[in-house]
């Protein structure tokens, strides 16, 4: 039977499972401290065990329908993966679901997933529809894990080509001083500010309480991010003013829903009339933060640790920014 632990880790503790499968010890990470949550995912691994000891995993895989699948996935998901990753999983889901049908798992094929590529390219921008694709393809690999499927019909799909796509959209130093100036003092600018300062997600910030804030020490500890893992963010001069400034009202720092703070911030850019409105949005507060610390200097690696990526690769979108760092790079070399 598998056992539940706890295991401290760097910022606090999550839970763990042991389990022996065919005569082996394995030790699995949840990733996540909510107990309720972990007891699920040892349910499933459990449940799993028994199964295939009596030989029930391949007769059930073979039966299994898209939609009993992608509800064992989104439990999987709820469990294991950040609020807002499941979200995305639960409406990729939802919608390709909607276009299949309720067909059996296996019959799905690389044809049907072009197929819906393709129809929602009628009704979505490119960059919505390999966003989905991304999510189903990470849903059907783990069919292929679990053995409910042979291989992944995504594998071949490719995403939609957009140019430029892996640029980021960020606001210039005029930019932020103009939207700064038309917004009214109070918690919604301090908000706007700390996205500035901060690099954190919409969400991040919007989940975060006073406990997280270490006025004393300078610290902000971002608990919960989509990676899963925390991270420690620096609290510089300007936002330690604007922190202070911020009057609590209960424990969270902000209590803003994300579609308030959506479509609050996206009334103020038509204030300010910047051209490229309908590209930049709240998040790109964030690609504000990386891309001005690129241009200032820092190295990728540092910018990776303040943004919570999980790979470098991914940072390295903001590379373009430091030309100057690149050229001073190779000046260096002596033979």
């Amino acid at each position: 039977m598998a056992t539940l632990i706890k295991k401290n880790v760097k910022g606090g503790y999550i839970y763990y499972v042991n389990f022996i499968y065919q005569g082996k010890r394995y030790r699995k990470s949840t990733t996540t401290r909510d107990r309720k949550l972990a007891k699920l995912i040892l349910r499933d691994i459990e449940l799993k065990i028994v199964r295939e000891s009596f030989g029930f995993g391949a007769l059930e895989s073979k039966k299994l329908r898209l939609a009993e699948f992608f509800d064992k996935y989104l439990e999987f998901s709820l469990a294991t993966k950040a609020k807002n990753s499941f979200l995305l999983d639960k409406r990729s889901s939802s919608l390709f679901l909607r276009f299949a049908g309720n067909v059996q798992l296996t019959l799905i094929q690389t044809k049907l997933v072009e197929d819906f590529k393709v129809s929602r390219l009628y009704e979505v921008k490119p960059s919505s529809v390999n966003l989905e694709l991304r999510h189903l393809k990470s849903m059907f690999q783990s069919a292929v894990e679990w053995g409910d499927l042979d291989k992944n019909p995504c594998s071949k799909v490719r995403q939609v080509r957009i140019k430029n796509s892996n640029l980021p959209q960020y606001f210039t130093k005029q930019q932020v001083r103009e939207i700064l100036a038309v917004i009214p003092e109070g918690k919604f600018k301090n908000l706007i500010r700390f996205y500035l300062h901060t690099g954190c997600r919409r969400g991040e910030a919007l989940g975060l309480n006073w406990d997280d804030i270490d006025l004393n020490s300078r610290r902000i500890t971002i608990r919960e991010s989509k990676s899963g893992e925390s991270r420690i963010i620096p609290i510089n001069s300007e936002l330690y003013t604007t922190l202070v400034n911020v009057k609590p009202n209960g424990n969270m720092v902000f209590d803003f829903s994300g579609g308030h703070v959506t479509h609050k911030f996206k009334r103020y850019l038509k204030v300010v009339d910047i051209k490229e409105v309908g590209r930049l949005t709240v998040h790109s507060l964030r690609h504000t933060f990386a891309s001005h610390l690129v241009m200032a200097g820092v190295d990728l690696y540092t910018v990776a640790k303040l943004l919570g990526h999980s790979s470098v690769a991914v940072t390295e979108m903001y590379a373009h920014l430091a030309p100057d760092h690149l050229k001073a790079s190779v000046e260096k070399l002596w033979y």
